[in-house]
This record gives C-alpha cells, sequence and structure tokens, in this order.
C-alpha cells in the first residue's frame, strides 16, 4: 500500500474515532458531569476533535489523535486459545484491547507525549487533561494532581475542567477538605459547558464524603430550588431521599 493511502486510511481512522467521542457528548451534553471523572475525558475528546479539525498539519494536534484512537478503541477479550491459527495463543483482535485497563494504560502515555510536546498549546493542554483524567481512572491521584495543577491558570474550559478533576481526585483520595474547597471556588464560577449545578452535585458528594451531611443537604436542596429543570436535579432529588433513609 502507497504511504499516501496509508496516512488517508490513517486520517480516516482518527476522524471516526474523534466524531464518535463528539458524537457521545453532544447525546449526554447536559449530564455529563455526573458521571465523575469521565467528565473530563469526553471533554478532551470533543475538544481534541474540534482542535485537530482546526490544526490537523501540527504535530501536537496529530499526536492527540493518535492518543484519541487508542482511547476510543473497542474493550474485547482475546480469543479462546487454539481459535486463532491453531497455535494455542489467544489473539487479540486489531485495534482492541482485553479490557479497560489496559486500553487506558495504553492511552496514557500517548496523552502524555501530546502534552509534553506542546504544553501550552490548545491541543497539549487538552492532552495533558485527559491524561490526568486516565490516572485518576487508574487509582494514580498524585501523578493526576500534578497534571490538574499544570493546567491550573487561566480562565478558559481546560483550566475549569483541571480544577474540576483536581477535585475528583482528592475525593477519590479521600482527601475530602481541600476538595470541598476547590469545589466551592469552582462553583462561584461558570464557564461554558460546565453547568454550575454540576459543579454542585460533586461539592455535594465531597460534603457526604466528609461526613458533612448537613452541607451535602444544603448543597442539594441549592441545585433542586435553584435549577429545577437541569437534568441534575432529579439526581438531587435522589441523593436527598437517601440522605432521609
Amino acid at each position: 500500500m502507497k504511504h499516501s493511502e496509508k496516512e488517508h486510511l490513517k486520517e480516516n481512522e482518527v476522524a471516526h474515532a474523534l466524531a464518535a467521542a463528539s458524537e457521545t457528548f453532544g447525546r449526554n451534553r447536559s449530564q455529563v458531569l455526573a458521571i465523575g471523572g469521565a467528565v473530563l475525558a469526553v471533554l478532551v475528546a470533543v475538544g481534541g476533535f474540534l482542535t485537530w479539525q482546526r490544526t490537523k498539519d501540527s504535530a501536537v494536534s496529530g499526536l492527540l489523535a493518535d492518543a484519541m484512537v487508542v482511547y476510543e478503541a473497542p474493550v474485547q477479550a482475546p480469543a479462546p486459545p487454539g481459535m486463532e491459527g491453531g497455535t494455542g495463543v489467544p489473539a487479540q483482535a486489531p485495534g482492541t484491547y482485553p479490557t479497560e485497563k489496559a486500553k487506558l494504560e495504553a492511552a496514557l502515555p500517548k496523552f502524555i507525549a501530546a502534552a509534553d510536546s506542546s504544553p501550552s498549546s490548545t491541543p497539549g493542554r487538552l492532552a495533558r487533561l485527559n491524561a490526568a483524567s486516565i490516572l485518576v481512572a487508574l487509582g494514580r491521584f498524585d501523578e493526576a494532581k500534578t497534571h490538574y495543577e499544570q493546567l491550573a491558570s487561566g480562565t478558559d474550559i481546560v483550566a475549569k475542567g483541571a480544577a474540576l478533576g483536581k477535585a475528583q481526585a482528592q475525593v477519590r483520595a479521600g482527601q475530602f477538605d481541600p476538595a470541598i474547597e476547590g469545589l466551592k471556588a469552582l462553583s462561584t464560577q461558570t464557564a461554558a459547558g460546565m453547568p454550575v449545578e454540576g459543579v454542585l452535585m460533586e461539592l455535594a458528594r465531597a460534603y457526604r464524603g466528609a461526613g458533612k451531611v448537613d452541607d451535602a443537604r444544603k448543597t442539594l436542596n441549592e441545585i433542586v430550588e435553584k435549577h429545577a429543570e437541569s437534568p441534575f436535579a432529579a439526581e438531587a432529588r435522589a441523593e436527598l431521599d437517601k440522605l432521609k433513609s
């Protein structure tokens, strides 16, 4: 196969993976913050897709696109021994990974490489944000915190996503007090694509984890009363019912 044909196929593969991520975000835009750390991965998927389209000739956007291909790859168990070619060795289908953890571990160094190649660029910042999100999913909270802190400056959606991600990592690590302070500060700010009621939902979870039930109840009531039309209101009511039981 000619080099140009290979590049064309690769470009189609990248575009398909990133478009799928963008579509996923579009279907779940109003609820995406409710799914914890995954919000950052989806946010980056969309941001990466848009950035790649605008600047796909740049090296960092190409690295980000390569990382997204791995991140969006399907998880599929390998074929049983003896089923592939009679070798007795389980075969992994090309472009798939045996577990979600294996896929994340494969995507992580690619995102970090993209981030380190151009730390201050939008694609580089998006790559670092996704790397941090993966580290949280893998339980490597201190490493995630380091990456989030590198993105803390600024007022754009990446900085806000990093602030949210850092707080979520702190909650997962049982560091409730700093998480609460970070989420309280974030809830007073506004950013496109990050509804305040979603941040309040995370704050309520942090309060509950810290054993501050009254504060959790107050925050949940704020969501219900001030954001009644939001999808988060129904979730807040469900959480309030749990606190009563």
